[in-house]
């Protein structure tokens, strides 16, 4: 728990006069709360001697009617503070986490899953919350009651019978709240349940049009359930524990209610106590179940707490590989890019994608690249975009290190179109805007131009203020590659990087966007991957990959006068027509 306490340490900081406030609140709601049992105790004794009187009676009356007003008001300033607090701390833990996700580098999302970030950014970001907040009620007001009720039965009723009465129950929830802790293990590996029943039910969600195409439906429901159930299978767990568990409690409760009513009423026998005083001690020992139940969870909330914290904080401690410092050097333009020597490998394969890879691109020029599927053409572009650092050789700009450059600098020289097109919920307009949040109409205008997707745009339903819906539901498959391209053209990158985003595209359409490419970026670069060669064939200049080297460079004319993989390949595509 120290920990805990230690990561949020800096809001405890920000925040210290409103915890200050909230804490001076839950003392006199704890303090407020145990004198009507005291009032009501001298009201009978005074009853029960024959001395209670009209103005007694009158001041009793009042002082029972001015505490629980008193209570409303302090109440009402400690709820406000307390959820105050609530608000704020979650709103900053989760602005730090997404934050810091945009930090980190394709290493951490090969590593968790979208379903295990996101349950620690809403289930365990929950329970940090509270531990910010209600934790300290539940500490705070309830030691509150038992020392104020137990100094009252102390010094007020009598000292001998609170010991005997009171002592076992510290000692009982003490051991068995040693034993709740064994069950701290099986706690986290809850969490990890949790976290891969989110990653399945989103996978169904996301999917769910591939989904029916292949009639998968009763099969990916039953793996859903299967997460589902497994998730309820381990709260089952968790809840047949406390439930067998949580009694052992009201025995120990009871037990003490025995002790004090047994005791006490020898003592009123003997005159060592009044009948009032009995009255008002077993009032207070049943004061005191509801706050011990409540203190013997601490141990459980520090438990799950500990583990939440764990998990929040293993994200917010990832330092990436790919990070800028401060000799990071600025790039907003360039002249030529090498890679010498470049060889990588993904973090968790042991094969190399691409090997000893050694190419020149120069300003200015359009390169194509082609291979068999699984060569490594994705893999060598997207050294580019700066997701990971190179197993070993380099990547130059200019002749300096792409490593030596900042990082946002960097991806503003790259326009990138993914072979997976990623659209938002959002209108048309929104989603271009994406590529740069201050194109104007005209900058829209001519990368729906380049595109070729303005003929689309008078065919939807609201034109560019149409939604085109999550992941681009709405839109066919040559929409979105054509939408996702203009977003990128919006942007006017120095770099265009098209990965396969034509294949979707029909022959005609293919040609119009490539032939206003070619006279709209006259002086930038543009990179494409392709598996049909009438997209590349025009280039300046066409790497073959194969295996992850590269086997061929050259253009069009020149690849073709030797018998090699990219001739027999176009001569196949020619004879498919």
């Amino acid at each position: 728990m120290r920990d805990v306490f230690k990561h949020l340490g800096w809001f405890f900081k920000q925040e210290y006069k409103k915890y200050i406030l909230a804490g001076i609140a839950l003392l006199i709601l704890a303090g407020t709360s145990v004198i009507p049992a005291r009032v009501l105790g001298l009201v009978i004794e005074e009853i029960a001697n024959r001395t209670i009187s009209v103005n007694k009676l009158i001041i009793y009356g009042l002082l029972l009617l001015i505490i629980p007003i008193s209570r409303y008001l302090v109440n009402i300033v400690y709820h406000y503070t307390i959820h105050f607090l609530g608000q704020k701390v979650s709103y900053e833990l989760r602005e730090k986490y997404i934050s810091h996700l945009f930090d980190l580098d394709a290493v951490t999302y090969s590593k968790y899953t979208k379903g295990d970030l996101i349950s620690r950014a809403t289930n365990d970001l929950q329970v940090l919350t509270v531990v910010a907040t209600t934790f300290l009620q539940t500490v705070v007001f309830n030691s509150g009651i038992v020392i104020f009720s137990i100094s009252i039965m102390i010094f007020t009723i009598d000292p001998l019978l609170t010991l005997v009465s009171v002592i076992i129950m510290p000692i009982a929830i003490f051991f068995l709240n040693k034993v709740r802790l064994k069950k701290r293990r099986y706690y986290k590996y809850h969490h990890e349940i949790y976290a891969d029943m989110t990653e399945k039910v989103l996978e169904s969600i996301e999917g769910v049009k591939t989904v029916r195409a292949y009639g998968e439906e009763e099969n990916d429901f039953k793996k859903t359930k299967a997460a589902i159930d497994a998730d309820v299978n381990s709260w089952r767990k968790i809840l047949k524990f406390e439930s067998a568990f949580t009694p052992l409690f009201e025995f120990i409760y009871a037990f003490t209610y025995f002790c004090a009513f047994a005791f006490g009423s020898y003592m009123v026998i003997t005159s060592k106590i009044s009948t009032g005083d009995l009255l008002t001690f077993i009032m207070y020992i049943g004061m005191l179940y509801g706050p011990l139940i409540a203190l013997s969870n601490v141990l459980n909330t520090i438990n799950t707490a500990t583990i939440a914290d764990g998990r929040y904080n293993e994200i917010m401690e990832i330092v990436p590989e790919v990070k800028d410092n401060s000799e990071s050097l600025p790039v907003l333009s360039f002249n030529k890019i090498e890679f010498k020597n470049v060889s990588f490998k993904y973090p968790f394969d042991e094969v190399e994608v691409i090997k000893n890879i050694n190419l020149e691109i120069n300003k200015g020029e359009t390169i194509g690249i082609v291979g068999p599927t699984g060569s490594g053409k994705s893999t060598l572009i997207r050294q580019l975009l700066r997701e990971f650092n190179v197993t070993s050789g380099e990547v130059l700009i200019d002749g300096v290190d792409i490593k030596k450059y900042k990082i946002e600098d960097v991806h503003g020289l790259v326009g990138y179109v993914p072979q997976s097109h990623i659209l938002f919920r959002k209108t048309v307009d929104e989603n271009i805007l994406v590529g740069n949040p201050s194109a104007n109409d005209s900058d829209m205008e001519t990368a729906f131009q380049i595109a070729d997707f303005k003929k689309d745009i008078k065919e939807l339903a609201y034109g560019r203020e149409t939604i085109v819906g999550e992941l681009g539901n709405s839109l066919s498959g040559g929409q979105k590659q054509r939408l996702s391209i203009a977003r990128a053209l919006v942007k006017n990158p120095e770099i265009l990087i098209l990965d396969d985003s034509l294949s979707a595209v029909d022959a005609l359409t293919e040609t119009n966007i490539i032939n206003n490419l070619r006279e709209s970026r006259q002086g930038k670069t543009n990179i494409i991957v392709a598996h049909r060669f009438s997209a590349i064939t025009k280039c300046d200049k066409i790497i073959v990959l194969e295996n992850g080297k590269i086997t061929d460079i050259g253009t069009h004319q020149e690849l073709l006068k030797h018998d090699n993989w990219y001739k027999m390949q176009y001569i196949e595509q020619l004879e498919s027509k």
